[in-house]
Protein backbone atom coordinates (compact mmCIF):
# COMPACT_ATOMS: atom_id res chain seq x y z
CA UNK A 1 0.00 0.00 0.00
CA UNK A 2 1.18 3.47 -0.73
CA UNK A 3 1.29 6.40 1.66
CA UNK A 4 -1.44 7.97 -0.44
CA UNK A 5 -3.91 5.29 0.73
CA UNK A 6 -3.55 6.41 4.34
CA UNK A 7 -4.35 10.01 3.46
CA UNK A 8 -7.77 9.36 1.90
CA UNK A 9 -11.10 8.84 3.61
CA UNK A 10 -13.59 6.16 2.58
CA UNK A 11 -14.92 8.38 -0.21
CA UNK A 12 -11.48 8.88 -1.73
CA UNK A 13 -11.14 12.50 -0.65
CA UNK A 14 -7.66 13.47 0.47
CA UNK A 15 -7.49 14.08 4.22
CA UNK A 16 -4.64 15.96 5.86
CA UNK A 17 -3.46 13.62 8.63
CA UNK A 18 -0.42 14.15 10.81
CA UNK A 19 0.61 10.55 11.44
CA UNK A 20 3.37 11.60 13.81
CA UNK A 21 1.11 13.56 16.13
CA UNK A 22 0.59 12.32 19.66
CA UNK A 23 -3.00 11.47 20.45
CA UNK A 24 -4.67 13.27 23.36
CA UNK A 25 -5.37 11.11 26.39
CA UNK A 26 -8.84 12.50 27.03
CA UNK A 27 -7.99 13.66 30.55
CA UNK A 28 -8.73 17.33 30.27
CA UNK A 29 -7.76 19.65 33.06
CA UNK A 30 -10.67 21.78 34.16
CA UNK A 31 -9.96 25.06 35.86
CA UNK A 32 -12.29 27.54 37.47
CA UNK A 33 -12.18 31.28 36.74
CA UNK A 34 -9.35 31.79 39.25
CA UNK A 35 -7.17 29.13 37.62
CA UNK A 36 -7.64 26.46 40.27
CA UNK A 37 -8.32 22.89 39.19
CA UNK A 38 -11.96 21.87 39.66
CA UNK A 39 -12.67 18.68 41.63
CA UNK A 40 -16.00 17.08 40.67
CA UNK A 41 -15.89 14.82 43.73
CA UNK A 42 -16.45 17.84 45.97
CA UNK A 43 -19.86 18.08 44.30
CA UNK A 44 -20.65 14.39 44.86
CA UNK A 45 -19.57 14.74 48.49
CA UNK A 46 -21.93 17.72 48.93
CA UNK A 47 -24.71 15.59 47.45
CA UNK A 48 -23.95 12.77 49.88
CA UNK A 49 -23.90 15.22 52.78
CA UNK A 50 -27.22 16.69 51.51
CA UNK A 51 -25.76 20.17 51.53
CA UNK A 52 -27.87 21.79 48.82
CA UNK A 53 -26.15 25.17 49.00
CA UNK A 54 -22.65 23.77 48.49
CA UNK A 55 -23.90 21.31 45.87
CA UNK A 56 -25.55 24.08 43.84
CA UNK A 57 -22.50 26.35 44.11
CA UNK A 58 -20.18 23.52 43.05
CA UNK A 59 -22.52 22.72 40.16
CA UNK A 60 -22.23 26.32 38.96
CA UNK A 61 -18.44 26.12 39.33
CA UNK A 62 -18.40 22.87 37.36
CA UNK A 63 -20.30 24.50 34.52
CA UNK A 64 -18.01 27.53 34.53
CA UNK A 65 -14.94 25.24 34.57
CA UNK A 66 -16.12 23.67 31.33
CA UNK A 67 -17.92 20.50 32.42
CA UNK A 68 -21.14 19.81 30.58
CA UNK A 69 -24.35 19.32 32.51
CA UNK A 70 -24.46 15.71 31.30
CA UNK A 71 -21.01 15.00 32.77
CA UNK A 72 -22.18 16.37 36.12
CA UNK A 73 -25.44 14.42 35.80
CA UNK A 74 -23.61 11.12 35.40
CA UNK A 75 -21.36 11.86 38.41
CA UNK A 76 -24.53 12.43 40.43
CA UNK A 77 -25.95 9.14 39.12
CA UNK A 78 -22.70 7.43 40.13
CA UNK A 79 -22.97 8.83 43.66
CA UNK A 80 -26.62 7.82 44.03
CA UNK A 81 -25.81 4.35 42.70
CA UNK A 82 -22.96 4.04 45.21
CA UNK A 83 -25.27 5.10 48.03
CA UNK A 84 -27.90 2.57 46.96
CA UNK A 85 -25.33 -0.22 46.80
CA UNK A 86 -23.97 0.71 50.22
CA UNK A 87 -27.50 0.76 51.66
CA UNK A 88 -28.27 -2.74 50.38
CA UNK A 89 -25.04 -4.44 51.49
CA UNK A 90 -23.35 -5.20 54.79
CA UNK A 91 -19.72 -4.88 53.74
CA UNK A 92 -17.51 -4.04 50.78
CA UNK A 93 -16.91 -7.73 50.06
CA UNK A 94 -20.46 -8.04 48.74
CA UNK A 95 -19.82 -5.39 46.08
CA UNK A 96 -17.44 -4.64 43.22
CA UNK A 97 -16.63 -1.26 44.77
CA UNK A 98 -13.31 -0.08 46.14
CA UNK A 99 -13.05 0.29 49.92
CA UNK A 100 -12.74 4.11 50.04
CA UNK A 101 -15.85 5.01 47.98
CA UNK A 102 -17.84 2.26 49.73
CA UNK A 103 -16.96 3.55 53.20
CA UNK A 104 -17.68 7.11 52.14
CA UNK A 105 -21.07 6.07 50.76
CA UNK A 106 -21.83 4.16 53.98
CA UNK A 107 -21.05 7.29 56.01
CA UNK A 108 -23.40 9.37 53.84
CA UNK A 109 -26.33 6.98 54.40
CA UNK A 110 -27.15 8.61 57.73
CA UNK A 111 -28.23 11.71 55.78
CA UNK A 112 -31.03 9.89 53.94
CA UNK A 113 -34.26 8.37 55.25
CA UNK A 114 -35.41 4.97 53.96
CA UNK A 115 -36.88 5.33 50.48
CA UNK A 116 -35.32 8.71 49.70
CA UNK A 117 -32.45 7.28 47.66
CA UNK A 118 -34.84 5.17 45.58
CA UNK A 119 -36.98 8.27 44.92
CA UNK A 120 -33.89 10.30 44.00
CA UNK A 121 -32.75 7.57 41.62
CA UNK A 122 -36.22 7.42 40.08
CA UNK A 123 -36.27 11.20 39.62
CA UNK A 124 -32.89 11.05 37.88
CA UNK A 125 -33.98 8.32 35.47
CA UNK A 126 -37.33 9.92 34.64
CA UNK A 127 -35.82 13.38 34.25
CA UNK A 128 -33.04 12.15 31.98
CA UNK A 129 -35.50 10.19 29.84
CA UNK A 130 -37.70 13.26 29.47
CA UNK A 131 -34.72 15.43 28.56
CA UNK A 132 -33.66 12.95 25.86
CA UNK A 133 -37.19 13.13 24.45
CA UNK A 134 -36.91 16.90 24.28
CA UNK A 135 -39.30 17.54 27.15
CA UNK A 136 -36.72 19.26 29.35
CA UNK A 137 -33.05 20.09 29.72
CA UNK A 138 -30.35 18.23 31.61
CA UNK A 139 -29.04 21.54 33.02
CA UNK A 140 -32.40 22.27 34.64
CA UNK A 141 -32.81 18.67 35.80
CA UNK A 142 -29.48 18.70 37.65
CA UNK A 143 -30.27 22.04 39.24
CA UNK A 144 -33.70 20.85 40.41
CA UNK A 145 -32.26 17.63 41.83
CA UNK A 146 -29.58 19.51 43.77
CA UNK A 147 -32.02 22.09 45.11
CA UNK A 148 -34.44 19.36 46.27
CA UNK A 149 -31.83 17.73 48.54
Amino acid sequence: MTDEFYHKDIFGAVVDINLGAVEETGDKQLFDKKGREFNIFALTDALGARNKKDAWILYQKALSAGLSAEEVFFKIVWQVKSLLIASKTKNVGETDMKVFPYNKAKSFLENFKPGELEKLSEDLVIGYTLSRRGEGEVETLVEKILLKL
